[in-house]
């Protein structure tokens, strides 16, 4: 029988469409792996099969009406329902259903079923007469099967046992993402060394069981992982596999594990993303790259300064800081006292090799300073890496010294009547006051104290320790007297307070020092005395005289004149012994006109000048005397005066004043000129000062520099005092130049001949000017071309050294119009300012000369044909030339290096050939060129010469 098949195809979609449906051979259903979800219904004609005595067989069961198959009606191409989910029916399951029909004519009940292998797949139920909906029993599985074929039954129950109509029904299974990615390859842990450099570290790989992009897999560094994963770790997908990258080296010291995980992922775009996740584990394994580390260290120990030698000190212990290595540990003193002590090497026990003295110079206040170095050794038995520390070592003190003074004796001295606590004065540099015991704590405190001073001193500190500056000083200062006791004795102890009580003894010895009680006293109250201003040095000004009660130096015998104070007492000399004051010899004078009276203080002191001390006024009074010189109130005096002028620019005026008396001859100022005016140019008023010019004075008739004119003259200022006093003063007269004088040239004009091809920039001739002014600028001269040079010449203004311009060209034949004579207008000009400049002007005169400097030209000149059967001697033509230089006579030669020949075809003809060089001559005078053998053309055709 023939089947006719429709197909189905069911997508995960919120409505289906009549248009989704189409016709095949066989009826197929495509339905999602979400099989749970879908639903459709369709109405589909069914085939009768089987054979014909079956029929007959169903006919026969019907007594009395021959029955009719189900007859196959025209599928209705239109969708019943809606995709969703779908709750479970009485007696069914949830699923994807067809909603099947088929007619019978008998009208009877239809049953609907399913046959096949996979016919559990679908529940058939009718829903009426003719119709039946199939569902899908279970969740289809695409990786399990891509396709489902089940047979579709149909009979009316009367066709028979296994008599059905059937029709196909083909399921086919779209994958969905329902599976996550599964790793199969995947390394649980692995090893790197520490300080690695970035790479790959591990390799990877997941599977999925979808298809399609849902079974693609990609790999990445699960999120959320701390920052250090991610800092040194990344992951990529190469070749459908991961790759685990280290992206930073890592440090064994820092960490020593790390989990990775990394996570696989599917490509789908819509819906959810699987995931899986799987962990690596990194194990960083150590290198040798850290010093050993300390792991127990005293830093400081203590033991007593007379322990056993050998004895332990401390110990030290220290282990790889590689600690994935664990080297072992050698160690070893590597500064301090290495003679006190040592250390075995593999256990860092530390021990005493010699007898330690506390007090030694080793020892720094009791204590030594031990460096310790730890070593690895590595495997191969080399030296690895290192540590040191610092270990003190404090030694306790063991009572085994006694105190001691710096001297075994002292010698002193004391003042009498010195107050009470007056400390005695220790004499001599090896006299030290001090004491010391090196022992420490109780063993080195000592007490001090005194005996057999009879209760006169104390000693200051009375207690010590280790160490002591003492003091002696007065404690009964009424007992002490010089007229009484000169000289005391007594002994100074030390004593330790421990229950031993060394001790240490000193004899002191202190003289007792006579006091000075009477100062000097001076036989006047006060000393006046006269003298004149002028006094010389050495004369006596004074006499000073005092005595003194005590006795001895402390008296009269000791009194030594030891001062003199007061604004002039530098220039006053006083005799210490005898009290005589005098006047010293130094720049110091009196001067009645400023201080008219001086006072000043002399002092006296007894004990040869060392005691005590008085002092008595001293009033120096003045006698006027004529001794100020005249004093100008200027150090030099200058001024300016013009050439040809009658008066200074501005008035001289000279002054002097006299610091003696007023209203006396001593004070009366006179001038006059001294030197520095011998011709008698200026006179000066012997009152008043003022100085003025006898008449004009012309600048350049005067003396002196011709830059400068100046009369350095001389003027004295004198009292009328006798003896008369005077002072001189320098005057300085400048004279102005006036710009009267003109350039002048030495000669009328100048005159020079230059050749015509004189290059450009070559000198041609020199003027040279004069100005009789004296100074500059008014005798700076400068040139200049007036007139006539023409572009041609240029003059250098400072030299006046006329050239030929640069570029210029002398050649008349050049000139428009033709020139051999130029004249040229030179000005001098001096370097008067405005109008008072001054000019001179000179002519010179430049000849220009011929030279022969110029080729040659000759007239046009045309070929010449001549037959070659002319005769020797035959005039063929005359050559023309000319010459622009003047007077030039010409010649005319063959230049035969320029000359050549060729024949019929056109190609040269060589002398070694055929020397054609006779063929022609030419007459040097006037050019004509005459046939001088005969011709061939045969052999040559052209001849040109040069």
């Amino acid at each position: 029988t023939s089947t006719r098949d429709l197909l189905f195809r069911l997508q995960n979609r919120p409505s289906l469409s009549p248009d989704w449906l189409r016709r095949t051979k066989t009826q197929h259903l495509q339905v999602p792996t979400c099989g749970w979800e879908c639903i459709a219904i369709a109405k589909a004609n069914l085939k009768i099969h089987g054979d014909g005595s079956h029929r007959k067989d169903i006919s026969e069961d019907r007594s009395s009406v021959v029955n009719k198959a189900p007859r196959e009606m025209e599928p209705q191409h239109r969708l019943e329902g809606n995709v969703g989910r779908k709750g479970r029916k009485a007696g069914g399951m949830v699923g994807v259903n067809i909603r099947l029909r088929g007619d019978d004519p008998d009208g009877d009940v239809l049953i609907f079923g399913a046959l096949g292998p996979e016919a559990g797949l679908v529940t058939v139920e009718n829903t009426g007469d003719n119709e039946a909906e199939v569902y899908l029993a279970r969740e289809l599985d695409h990786e399990t099967g891509t396709e489902h074929q089940i047979l579709l039954s149909l009979t009316d129950g009367h066709l028979g046992q296994d008599n059905y109509i059937t029709h196909s029904l083909l399921i086919l299974v779209e994958d969905t993402n329902d599976n996550i990615p599964v790793f199969t390859e995947l390394p649980p842990s692995v090893v790197i060394q520490e300080h690695q450099h970035p790479g790959v570290i591990a390799q990877f790989r997941a599977t999925d069981r979808d298809s399609g992009a849902f079974g693609q897999v990609v790999y990445q560094l699960a999120p959320n992982q701390d920052a250090e994963i991610l800092d040194h770790f990344s992951v990529s997908t190469v070749k459908s596999g991961g790759v685990l990258m280290l992206e930073s080296e890592l440090d064994f010291e820092v960490k020593r594990l790390y989990q990775v995980v990394v996570e696989a992922l599917d490509r789908a775009s819509l819906g959810e993303v699987n995931t899986a996740q799987a962990t690596i584990l990194v194990e960083v394994s150590d290198i040798p790259d850290q010093p050993p580390e300390w792991v127990s260290v005293a830093a400081v120990t203590r033991i007593p300064e007379d322990v056993p030698l050998f004895s332990p000190v401390l110990q030290v212990k220290a282990v790889d800081g590689d600690r994935g290595i664990k080297n072992d540990i050698k160690y070893s003193i590597t500064g301090g006292p290495e003679h006190l002590f040592g250390i075995n090497e593999d256990t860092g026990l530390v021990y005493s090799k010699a007898m330690i003295d506390r007090e030694s110079a080793d020892a720094r206040n009791g204590a030594f300073i031990l460096e310790i170095t730890a070593m690895e050794v590595v495997k191969t038995g080399g030296k690895g890496l290192s540590i040191s520390t610092e270990v003190t070592v404090i030694i306790e003190d063991v009572n085994d010294e006694i105190p001691k003074f710096k001297s075994e004796s002292y010698v002193a001295e004391i003042s009498e009547n010195a107050q009470k606590n007056t400390p005695v004065t220790f004499l001599g540099q090896n006299m030290i006051p001090e004491v010391f015991d090196h022992d420490q704590g109780t063993n080195g405190t000592f007490k001090l104290f005194l005996e057999g001073d009879d209760n006169m001193f104390e000693v200051t500190p009375s207690m010590g320790i280790n160490d002591a500056t003492f003091m002696i000083r007065v404690k009964d200062q009424n007992r002490i007297d010089f007229e009484q006791t000169k000289v005391i004795n007594f002994t100074i102890v030390a004593k330790e307070v421990s229950k031993k009580g060394e001790e240490t003894r000193a004899s002191v010895t202190i003289y007792v020092r006579d006091q000075n009680d009477n100062p000097p006293q001076f036989l006047a109250k006060k000393y006046e005395v006269t003298i004149p201003e002028n006094i010389k040095a050495g004369a006596i000004i004074a006499k000073i005289k005092a005595d003194d009660k005590d006795s001895g130096y402390f008296g009269t015998e000791g009194i030594r004149y030891t001062a003199i104070t007061g604004p002039i007492s530098s220039a006053l000399v006083l005799n210490n012994l005898t009290g005589v004051l005098t006047m010293g010899d130094t720049a110091f004078r009196f001067d009645k006109e400023h201080i008219s009276s001086h006072y000043l203080m002399v002092e006296a002191r007894d004990e040869e000048g060392l005691g005590n001390r008085n002092t008595v006024e001293l009033i120096i009074n003045l006698e006027d005397v004529n001794d100020n010189h005249p004093i100008f109130r200027r150090d030099y005096y200058e001024s300016f005066i013009q050439e040809n002028s009658p008066t200074f620019t501005n008035p001289l005026i000279v002054e002097a004043t006299d610091a003696d008396e007023n209203g006396t001859e001593n004070s009366e100022v006179r001038y006059r000129i001294l030197r520095g005016d011998q011709y008698g140019n200026f006179t000066i008023d012997s009152l008043s000062g003022e100085i003025k010019p006898n008449g004009v004075l012309d600048y350049e008739l005067l003396p002196g520099d011709a830059q400068t004119k100046m009369y350095n003259m001389t003027v004295r200022a004198f009292d009328l005092g006798s003896p008369s006093l005077w002072s001189d003063v320098s005057v300085m007269v400048y004279i102005r130049d006036q710009n009267d004088n003109a350039p002048l040239f030495p000669v009328l004009d100048y005159k020079v001949t230059i050749p015509e091809d004189t290059p450009g920039g070559t000198p041609v001739i020199q003027v040279n000017a004069k100005d009789k002014d004296g100074s500059s600028p008014n005798n700076q001269i400068v040139y200049r071309i007036q007139t006539g040079a023409k572009d041609k010449f240029v003059i250098n203004p400072e030299t006046g050294m006329i050239s030929i311009s640069q570029g210029a060209n002398l050649d008349p034949d050049l000139t428009i119009p033709s020139t051999t004579y130029y004249v040229l207008e030179v000005m001098a000009m001096d370097g008067g300012i405005g109008s008072d400049k001054l000019t001179t002007r000179v002519a010179v005169n430049v000849s220009v000369t011929d030279v022969n400097n110029k080729l040659p030209r000759f007239s046009k000149i045309r070929p010449v044909r001549v037959s070659e059967d002319i005769p020797i001697g035959e005039f063929l033509i005359k050559l023309a030339a000319s010459d622009s230089d003047k007077n030039s006579v010409l010649r005319f030669r063959i230049d035969y290096s320029k000359s050549e020949a060729r024949n019929e075809d056109g190609r040269r003809i060589e002398l070694s050939d055929f020397d054609w060089r006779g063929l022609f001559s030419l007459n040097d005078v006037d050019g004509e060129i005459r046939t001088a053998a005969r011709l061939d053309r045969e052999i040559i055709q052209e001849l040109e010469l040069g």
